[in-house]
Parts: C-alpha cells; sequence; structure tokens
C-alpha cells in the first residue's frame, strides 16, 4: 500500500503563517519519502498558465504525481440556480487546472444543504451528474468526499454516485469525517469505488483506536484499523494519503503519521 501526503496537513504553513507556498510542497513532500501527494485549490496563487507551469515544473522536478486536487469552493447544492449555474462553469475550470498539472482527479464537495434535504439531494445528483460528464470529457477523475452538508449521510453518497452513472465518479472516504457511528457504514459504501482515502491521525496507537474532541466539543471515535479492513475488502488499490497527525509540528505529524499508517496497514 502506497502512503501519500494530502496537502491540507500543511495548511497552517501555507495558509496562516505563510512559511512555505504551493511550489514549495512538493520538495517537502520528497523529503519525506513519499510520491504521491494531493493538493488543495485555495492553496493556488494563481490559474495563470505561468504559475500552473512554475508549479507543473516542481512537481515534475521531486519526481510525484498528483492524486487529486481537492477543491474547496463552490456549492453545488445552492437554490439559487443562476449562482449553482455560475459555480457549476467555475467548477469545471478546475478539471483542465487538474490536466495542465498532471492531476489525476479532482475532489467537488456536496454543498451545505441538510442530509435529509430531498429537493436540495436531487440538485446535487444533477450537478454532479453535468461534473461527471465535464470529468470524462477532460479525463479527469471526478472525487466525492464525506465532508459535511449532505454528504454527511453516507446513504447519501450512494444515491449521488448511483445517479451519476459514471466510471469518472469515484468517492474520496476521509476516515475521520463520518458523522457519529456512521463510520462503518460510511466506509462500507465508499471503499468499494474509493480512488483516493484521506486518514487523519489523531494518536499513534497500536491498535488504530482514534479519539479526538470536534470544534462543537463532542467526542469523536472510529477504529483506523477496521477503516483498513474495509478498505482491503473492498480491494482498493489506491494510496492512503495523510492529512493529518498527532505531533507537534506539520512537519513531524506528516513523518510520523506516514509511518504509523504504513506501520499499522502492514501489521494486518
Amino acid at each position: 500500500m502506497e502512503i501519500g501526503i494530502a496537502g491540507w496537513i500543511f495548511h497552517e504553513s501555507i495558509q496562516r503563517d505563510r512559511t512555505m507556498t504551493l511550489l514549495e510542497m512538493p520538495a517537502v513532500c520528497r523529503s519525506l519519502g513519499v510520491q504521491t501527494i494531493e493538493l488543495v485549490s485555495t492553496f493556488f496563487a494563481s490559474q495563470s498558465a505561468q504559475y500552473l507551469n512554475q508549479l507543473r515544473t516542481a512537481i515534475e522536478d521531486q519526481g510525484l504525481r498528483v492524486r487529486n486536487i481537492a477543491v474547496d469552493m463552490g456549492n453545488i447544492a445552492n437554490p439559487d440556480e443562476k449562482a449553482r449555474r455560475t459555480d457549476l462553469e467555475a467548477l469545471k475550470q478546475w478539471f483542465y487546472v487538474a490536466r495542465a498539472i498532471g492531476s489525476e482527479a479532482i475532489r467537488i464537495n456536496s454543498g451545505p444543504a441538510a442530509p435529509d434535504d430531498s429537493v436540495a439531494i436531487d440538485r446535487i445528483s444533477k450537478g454532479y451528474h453535468e461534473l461527471a460528464a465535464e470529468a470524462e470529457h477532460a479525463g479527469v477523475y471526478l472525487l466525492i468526499e464525506n465532508h459535511g452538508g449532505a454528504s454527511a449521510d453516507p446513504k447519501n453518497i450512494q444515491t449521488f454516485l448511483d445517479r451519476a452513472e459514471s466510471s469518472w465518479f469515484r468517492a474520496c472516504p476521509d476516515t475521520s469525517n463520518f458523522v457519529g457511528d456512521t463510520w462503518v457504514e460510511g466506509m462500507r459504501i465508499m471503499a468499494p469505488r474509493a480512488y483516493s482515502c484521506h486518514v487523519k491521525v489523531y494518536n499513534y496507537s497500536q491498535d488504530g483506536k482514534q479519539s479526538w474532541t470536534g470544534r462543537e466539543g463532542q467526542v469523536h471515535a472510529h477504529d483506523l484499523r477496521r477503516c483498513f479492513e474495509i478498505l482491503r475488502e473492498a480491494n482498493y488499490q489506491g494510496p492512503l494519503c495523510v492529512e493529518g497527525g498527532a505531533s507537534s509540528t506539520e512537519i513531524d505529524s506528516a513523518r510520523d503519521a506516514i509511518r504509523y499508517v504504513k506501520e499499522l496497514w502492514d501489521s494486518e
């Protein structure tokens, strides 16, 4: 199993502290021994051809491949038809940004609709259907992540994937983003169609049990070892991209999480 790095692990350095740029990130990732990385749309300083060429060169110079760009913009659940249309057209541009830098996929969120809003579910489904057609045209996979909003219910993720009717629309499960006790159901739904997988690490326990306190003050927990078992059962062939660690700095968290995830996977 290949262990990669999901760029969000460096969001404080890139977005808050400004001690790293996206152009510098490939060399940092290579120094940590990985070959596969994921990027984040908000890390891009520009979408100009000049900047994208610089980024592609920085990636190629380090011998890396880009599995996915996590696109953190747009709202395909928006009930405002004109605003939703603008977002859909803007989101389509990211398929071609991905092509320009050699990324294999982009992740687009389902939007901030309530999981039980059937009208919104229909809007989102139509949006993903349209985006999946663009994915096929561009030759870049479209991914859905369990990332709040309508996707908080794993059954909705299944609905979106089924209604799109496209082999170009795949899943990107995040082992830590499931709500409450839905993580087993969610992993079982997403693993068979997963193209990438995000792993956040909150401790380095040998049993794989992870727990943390969320922003709302509630304690969350899941079994990372069981998540890996479900991926194995689904014959998952993609990378495990670490997106968070439990060490004092982002660099140490990335290094330690890579080691921990590899050891936990290999111990199965």
